[in-house]
Formats: structure tokens, sequence, C-alpha cells
């Protein structure tokens, strides 16, 4: 066939709608060819070259021979299915010639007449829609399926309900009156309205996520396969979140008749800062509280910047692999680091004002917000957290998870077995769940991770120090140690004619000092007040608003005695306006706390964690006064032996361990 009469044929069938060129038929949606059954693949092999000699201006003869059919026949798979339109908005193109594939819709040309066993009934839903009873069915069933509504979010079998409601509708417009489709049929049509709401929800996905698993699917499609997060350099992103230890445990306290007994407490949580390049754990926080704070996000972040010491352990010395630790103890110039980025989920305790403010004077650093366009965070969903969730999956199945003493991640993981038994059985205390959550975290920095090429976080760390790719900046060690401190402006109180001594009125006590007492010249002015220390409130330093430092004043009885938090103070006061504790002028108001919380009823309520709280900072003051762990004051004590040989032969009667509250308030 010549080259005029190749031009002539597809012009010719352009002018009836178009037909493809050499450019246009690369261009078609391919086909797997290989994943055809052989007769299948032989029948659509003659189809395609068929159309490519028709193409070609081959004869009919020509195509007969080679194909097995006509010019005729290559013309109609050509048009009518090769160049109709697909669903996806593109031609059929090389998909149309598939064996035993439909290109466009059923469309039913004769009455509807189903037989006694419900044959002769294809197309019948489309009929339904297009009879005249039928008006304006279609567009309210498809806004049922795709709108949202709350008897169907509610409804435990949503495809149900809407099947309901269409069977209601179509009683209504009269089908069940004259006896039509989808009343004269067994189950009234139900297997049909399935099939159409599945392929209503599938030209509409994110529909069809809502309606499967809810807003959590949704969130999930959107996070995307992490392939476009952006590329970040060390000490850039920290991501941060708190994670609840699925473990019971418990706290010795003083017995009335003598040793100690076994109190349940709440189950505690861990505030974890991340790096996200090396993927080390930079700092920690256990939060002793029923809900974390903003205070325990701050003591977390400042964790991060100050050095880590190791602990002397209780159950062995063996439990720090080699080389664990944090970065700050490995790297010393570490210590201090930044970054610039914080994120975090929507907790109101991660992006309150408190911690942005602390954020961005100390760290300089923003908060990454669930709103941020640049975030990837949402509220309880991991992938927008990944590496926090993947350290905290590690820690539950790697430590906690392990003992019997665990309630596990969720219901099912409990049944078979009582945690609360369980930890009574061993006297699992908090003191060892402390322990044992530094050495899981200091061990996992010195883990070999399949993220950074089987290299550790810390490992990688000590790589990028090394090559020099890291430009960090260091926070002020003095705004580092204040910056968990309250501060505030409070007027300086008092009165010339009365005689009453000048004081401040500063979280919930009375703030004086002797030479405050001859400065009458300064009653009504405004002056700051901050705390030095979180974990003692017994002191506050104060200086004017011209930044002009004038002294320290301290608190008046009953918090004058006893280093507390703010926490611990207003849980005092909390317990005091509901007539549970008694505080006179004379009394020491932790020491209250600690009696009350100790004569309760053992059994009742869970230890108050205003309770754990005293008992931790009168730990550390004695430890701060001693000089050394209460481990080794209390291996110390084990370890002395009777003097005479008398003594020696009568056996040592066995004394129980006091608890490190009242160990810290020997000293």
């Amino acid at each position: 066939m010549t080259r005029r009469s190749r031009l002539e044929i597809r012009s010719s069938l352009s002018a009836d709608g178009g037909v493809p060129c050499d450019g246009e038929l690369a261009s078609w949606p391919a086909v797997d060819v290989l994943a055809l059954s052989p007769e299948r693949q032989t029948l659509y092999l003659r189809r395609e070259r068929a159309i490519r000699l028709y193409l070609d201006g081959a004869s009919d003869i020509q195509i007969r021979s080679i194909c097995g059919m006509g010019r005729g026949q290559a013309y109609r798979l050509l048009r009518e299915r090769c160049l109709r339109q697909h669903p996806d908005g593109r031609v059929f193109g090389w998909r149309g010639l598939l064996p035993h594939s439909h290109t466009k819709a059923y469309e039913r040309k004769t009455p509807l007449k189903p037989d006694v066993w419900g044959s002769g009934a294809v197309g019948a839903l489309q009929w339904a829609f297009e009879c005249p009873s039928g008006r304006g069915l279609e567009e309210r069933l498809r806004a049922r399926i795709l709108g949202k509504r709350p008897e169907l979010e509610a409804s435990r079998r949503p495809r149900m309900a809407i099947f309901r409601w269409f069977i209601a509708e179509m009683r209504e417009r009269g089908f069940e009156r004259r006896g039509e489709w989808p009343f004269n049929v067994d189950r009234r049509g139900y297997v049909t309205i399935g099939t159409y709401i599945d392929a209503v929800l599938a030209e509409n996905p994110s529909r069809a996520r809502q309606a499967a698993g809810g807003d959590e699917a949704v969130r999930k499609a959107r996070s995307g396969d992490g392939t476009r997060r952006p590329e970040l350099l060390p000490f850039e992103r920290v991501e941060c979140d708190a994670h609840k230890l699925d473990a019971r445990m418990l706290v010795l306290v003083p017995s009335p008749h003598g040793g100690t007994e076994p109190r349940m407490i709440h189950r505690v949580w861990v505030i974890v800062l991340i790096e996200v390049v090396s993927r080390a754990v930079l700092g920690y926080h256990l939060c002793l509280r029923r809900e974390c704070s903003a205070e325990d996000v701050l003591r977390a972040i400042r964790t991060a910047l100050v050095p880590w010491i190791p602990r002397e352990l209780q159950f062995g010395q063996d439990a720090y692999v080699s080389g664990a630790g944090l970065p700050s103890f490995h790297i010393p110039q570490l210590t201090g680091a930044c970054w610039d980025e914080f994120s975090v989920d929507g907790a109101l305790a991660n992006v309150c004002q408190r911690v942005e403010d602390v954020l961005r004077e100390v760290v300089g650093a923003r908060i990454v917000k669930p709103q941020d366009p640049a975030s990837y965070s949402c509220r309880r969903t991991k992938d927008d957290r990944p590496y926090i969730e993947s350290f905290f999956g590690r820690l539950a199945s790697g430590g906690f998870h392990q003992l019997s003493i665990t309630t596990g991640s969720s219901p099912a993981d409990k049944r078979g077995h009582d945690p609360e038994a369980a930890t009574f059985a061993t006297q699992f205390q908090l003191e060892y769940a402390q322990e044992l959550l530094d050495t899981l975290i200091a061990n996992y920095n010195a883990t070999p991770h399949s993220g950074l090429g089987y290299r550790s976080p810390l490992e990688q760390l000590q790589l990028l120090v090394a090559n020099g790719s890291m430009a960090f900046r260091t926070a002020d060690p003095g705004a580092v140690r204040r910056m968990v401190c309250a501060r505030r402006l409070c007027t300086l109180q008092g009165g010339l004619r009365n005689g009453r001594r000048p004081h401040f009125n500063f979280a919930n006590a009375r703030y004086s000092a002797e030479w405050l007492a001859m400065r009458t010249d300064l009653l009504g002015q405004c002056f700051w007040l901050q705390l030095d220390n979180d974990d003692d409130a017994r002191f506050a330093t104060v200086s004017s608003r011209q930044g002009h430092f004038l002294g320290v004043v301290r608190a008046a009885p009953p918090w004058h005695r006893t280093p507390h938090s703010l926490y611990v103070r207003s849980a005092i006061r909390a317990l005091e306006k509901r007539r549970l504790l008694h505080l006179s002028g004379n009394s020491d108001a932790v020491e209250a706390l600690i009696r009350y919380a100790e004569a309760s009823p053992q059994g009742k309520l869970p230890v108050h964690p205003a309770y754990l709280e005293a008992r931790r900072i009168l730990q550390q003051h004695a430890e701060a006064l001693a000089g050394q762990s209460m481990v080794s004051i209390h291996a110390r004590h084990d370890d002395v032996r009777p003097v005479n040989a008398q003594d020696a032969a009568v056996p040592a009667a066995p004394v129980s361990p006091l608890p490190p509250m009242r160990k810290a308030q020997q000293w």
C-alpha cells in the first residue's frame, strides 16, 4: 500500500472523531501481557497486531492472514474499545483490547420482568433511577453515601443503615405498591445496593477511608510515605512526646505498726526528646503525676541541656552496656547543644505559651505545631513523629512488656494474668522503674541502629562531630538552670499605720526577709520574684523592674522548713480546702502531706502524686547534703558487721530498708 493510501485512511478516520498517530500510540496506557493466561495472551496479541496493521494501511487480506480478523473488526476494536474514554479520564488504549473486559456500563433496553427465582433483573437499579418515579433518587442516594450523617457515623453497620433508608425511600415513591423492583425479588436488592455503595466509595477514596477507619485513617493517608520529608541537618529538629509506662508499681511507706507497707501508685509518664538525624535520645523526664504538664515538658528539655550522670543501681552494676549513656556524657562538647525545631503533638502541655517562651529565649527553637505547614505532626498519629514513636515501641517491647507487672498496650494484653498481684508479689517499687528506665534509654543510645548503617546513635553523633559537619550553638547554663523556675511580677504589700511587715504574696505563700522589714519606702511597688531552684520553693530572689538585684526572701510558715516544689504546695492547698489537711503556723506543710498520704487506708486510693513528688525532692536534697546517692548509703549500712564475738554470736534481726523519703529526713 502506498504512502498516499495510508494518509487517506488516517484522514478519513480522523474525520470521524480522531485516530491516534504513532506518538499517541506510545502514550496509550499499557497492559501487562505476561499476567494473562496463554489463551487470553494469544488473543490480545492478535488484536494489538491487527490495530497496528490497520493504522499502517494494511489490506483486509493481509490483516486476516496474519491476525485472523478483517479490517472491519479491527476498526470496531479501535473505535469502540481503544478510543473510548476510561473512568480515569484517559482513553482505554491497549486496555480496551483485553479479553473479557467491559468498556462501558450495562444499559437495560427491555422492560424489567424478573422471574420467580429473581433472574432477569440485570440493570434494575439503573432502571429505577431513570424511571419517572425515580427522578432524583440517584443524587439523594449518592449524597446519603458520601455525606456525613450522625446516625451513619454512630452506626456499627452503616451499609445496612443506607439500605434501610433506600428501601423506605422506594416505598414512599410507590415501588412496593406497584410490585416493582426491589420488592419483587429476594433480599430486596441488598446485594445490588451494596455493590453500588462500593462503587461510589471507590470514586471517593477520602470518604471511603472516613467510613472504614474514621479520622485516624484519613490522617494516615494524608501523612504520606515519608519520601518527601525534608533533608534535615544534625540538631535541626528534635521530636518530643510523652509515653505512659505500661506497668504497675508501688512504693513502700512507713507503717504505724512498724516496718513498711506497699502502696500501689498510678502509672507514670516518661517524656523523651530524640534527635531526628542521629536517632539519639538527648534527655528524658519521669513524670509522677496523673497527666503531664508544661513544667514536666520543661524538665525534660532541661535534662537534654545538662550533663547526664550514670546512676548507682540497686539491681546490679552490669546493667549499663559498654558505651551506654546520653550524648552529653560521651561527647562533652554537645552539653547544652541547642536545636532549631521542636516537633510535638497538639497537647496543651507542649504548645502552651510558657513552653514556647522558654524554647525561644533559652534554646532558640520554635515549636512545630500541628497546624504549621512545615509540620508532620498531628496528635495521636504515629506516622507524624515516626522516630519518637518507634523508640517508644522499642522501650515497651524490650523493657516493661517483658515484666510480669506489665498491663500491656491494650486490654487484650492483660488477659490471662494479674499485674496488680504480680506487683505486690515481686515488690516492684518505683525506684526500680526509675533505674530500669535509665538503663534502657542509655543502652538504646549504644545499640546499633538499622537506619544508621548499623551504627549506634552515639557513634553517629561522634562521626558527625569528627567530620566537622555539625554547627551547633549552646545554651547559657544559668538560663538552663532557671528555665523551669517560676518568675512573676509581685507587689510589695504592708502598711505603715498598722505596722504590717512588708511581704510578697507569691504562689500561695507569703515571702519576707529581715532586710525587707526596713524598706517601707518600697511599699506598693512591683518587683520580680523568681525561684532559683524549682525543687526548693522556700527561697526566692527579688529584683526591681529596672534589673537591680535586691536580695533573697523566704517563705513564711508552714512552708519554711522542708524543701518542696510549687506543685507540692498547690496540692497541699487543694487538700486543705477539702478539709483533708489542717495546717497551722507552727506546723510543716510537707510533713502534714506525708502523714496524710502514709496514714490513708491501704487499697482505698492510690498514693497521691504530690507525695511521690515530695519523696523525690527529699531524696535529692539528702543526696546533695551527703554527697553520695542513697544506693551507696544503703549499701554502706548493709555492710556494717558486729564488733565483738558476743554480738557476732547473736544473729542480727532483719531490718527492712527505709524508703528514700525517710532516709532523706534523717539528714
